[in-house]
């Protein structure tokens, strides 16, 4: 097929192109300088044809999930309003859209995996920012297809695995939340998965796409150290604190507990994910084989 991937140069968007490539499809991924879905001046571009795909693929966002706080509207701009100037182009061009969300539209106050049909609530700006892109993509394109995902990880940029295993080669002290449970998801893996989904032509609507597993941060910290260095061959010890939410005050609040349910995808016939430990191990050899630093 011919794809369009919107976002191709970020953590996720670099993997999925890759994947898509290497399935054998003609893909698509200007650089954001040639097309910016927060401008509806670029985005008029893909309503015209100039990216005619039967796919479009949007990976860009604002995630800056703290920061979001002091500035919303620019938040809102590039994952509230531009999802849905990039629909209503996809609309014109014949395109399906498949559009990346977060878990983070739910506020994590249930101890059960949250199904797509589940209640929103986000707690922040970044939250509220990208429920309303998803609303603007279903009001805008009744063939849209959103994927929520949720503690993303990849080698191609800035993550929690990264953060963990620079704090720990410098020496500091891991003081780490235990008390908020979420589904590690990586990007190679996330983008196996939505290359499966749109070979699937799937139903239009939300699907939950991550991890198998569900965890604590400490616990990811954990894997993540353990992968890391038996990829390094360090048998230094691993040292690190548990601490609750509280103690790690950020502007934005965070879902206590996230854990999305597969089911609906699973049912589609998409394999599951590999283990976090599998996943992590992979990681980790590409950060450690990348000429730069962690």
């Amino acid at each position: 097929m011919k794809v369009l991937v919107v976002g191709g140069w970020g953590m996720l968007g670099s993997d999925l192109v890759a994947h898509l490539r290497s399935a054998g499809h003609d893909v698509m991924a200007p650089p954001r300088s040639v097309l910016d879905i927060a401008s509806p001046e670029s985005v008029a571009e893909v309503a015209l044809g100039k990216y005619a795909a039967e796919w479009c693929i949007n990976c860009a966002a604002y995630t800056a999930v703290d920061k979001a706080e002091i500035e919303p509207d620019i938040a809102n701009e590039i994952n509230g309003l531009a999802p849905g100037y990039l629909a209503r182009a996809c609309a014109m061009s014949g395109s399906r859209l498949l559009h990346v969300s977060t878990d983070f539209v739910f506020d994590g106050s249930s101890d059960a995996p949250y199904d797509e049909e589940a209640p929103t609530h986000p707690l922040g700006a970044y939250a509220r920012s990208k429920l309303a892109g998803e609303h603007a993509v279903l009001a805008s394109l009744s063939t849209a297809v959103i994927v929520r995902t949720a503690w993303l990880y990849g080698p191609n940029g800035s993550s929690f695995p990264r953060t963990m295993i620079r704090a720990w080669e410098a020496g500091k002290t891991l003081r780490v939340v235990d008390d908020q449970v979420g589904c590690p998801t990586y990007t190679a893996d996330l983008a196996r998965t939505l290359g499966d989904l749109i070979a699937l032509d799937p139903a239009p609507g939300i699907y939950h796409a991550v991890g198998p597993e569900s965890m604590t941060w400490r616990r990811f910290a954990e894997l993540t150290l353990a992968a890391w260095r038996t990829v390094r061959g360090d048998g230094r010890e691993v040292n690190i604190v548990s601490i609750a939410t509280e103690d790690y005050p950020t502007p934005a609040k965070r879902p206590k507990s996230s854990v999305l349910s597969v089911a609906k995808l699973q049912g589609l016939g998409v394999a599951p994910m590999r283990p976090v430990a599998v996943s992590l191990a992979e990681f980790c050899q590409r950060v450690g084989n990348s000429q730069e630093p962690v």
